[in-house]
């Protein structure tokens, strides 16, 4: 069976020779934020000349190692509640990616650049939850448009998802099982629509700005894949 690709990356239990032999990289968690996700990764490469897909992953960590504390930190003026609501976002928003990633690896047969695809995804979410949480700090008042915005999101959401519902055409190899990888599939397509049934019912409460911008991130979450697969 199939692990998650989250588990995967996140997982890395085992690291080659070459790791031991390159000095720690450390770089203050402001800084990190100040260079911004695209060109502290540009600037983790070029420091510990690890270009690999091992290497990447290790990068998209330790940026959200510091992006996640300074959003934390950045959700305090919000009522218990309302930090609930930020919390609930994230995770279904990291459900519905990690479902959609691995529906995208099993589809294609696999690949270690769906892993890299996935971290980078994870890395990028976090980028997204500090544009929520601006929205959530936003004085509550009603915003038509942007809650038109919302629903059409919502829509796209439903039509993406309806697509990658229907199971495709899996390669097998070896002593792979073809019923058992569809039955994987069919069962992250389930975990997929969990997350987006939870996720609506967040976008109904949410107010109209917040709003906007959890359902166009759920969108995204599946056009990404869209342009991938």
């Amino acid at each position: 069976m199939l692990l998650p690709l989250l588990v995967l990356l996140m997982s890395a239990t085992q690291a080659s020779a070459q790791d031991d032999e390159r000095p720690e990289f450390k770089m203050p968690c402001q800084q990190v934020l100040k260079l911004g996700l695209n060109k502290f990764m540009d600037v983790y490469g070029e420091q510990t000349g690890d270009e690999s897909t091992y290497g990447m992953k290790q990068g998209f960590a330790y940026y959200v190692d510091c992006k996640r504390p300074a959003n934390d930190a950045r959700a305090r003026p919000l009522s218990e509640a309302q930090r609930k609501q930020v919390d609930r976002v994230r995770d279904e928003l990291g459900k519905l990616g990690n479902a959609g990633w691995n529906m995208v690896y099993v589809a294609s047969g696999g690949g270690t650049m769906w892993g890299l695809a996935s971290v980078s995804a994870y890395a990028g979410r976090e980028d997204f939850m500090a544009t929520f949480i601006a929205a959530m700090l936003l004085p509550d008042k009603k915003q038509p448009a942007a809650r038109r915005r919302a629903n059409q999101s919502v829509a796209k959401t439903r039509k993406l998802l309806a697509k990658w519902s229907l199971t495709p055409e899996i390669e097998v190899y070896g002593d792979e099982s073809k019923a058992e990888r569809e039955k994987y599939y069919r069962d992250l397509v389930k975990e997929a629509r969990e997350a987006v049934a939870q996720l609506e019912l967040l976008v109904r409460v949410l107010p109209d700005a917040a709003a906007e911008r959890a359902a166009r991130q759920m969108a995204d979450e599946l056009s990404s894949l869209e342009e991938m697969g």
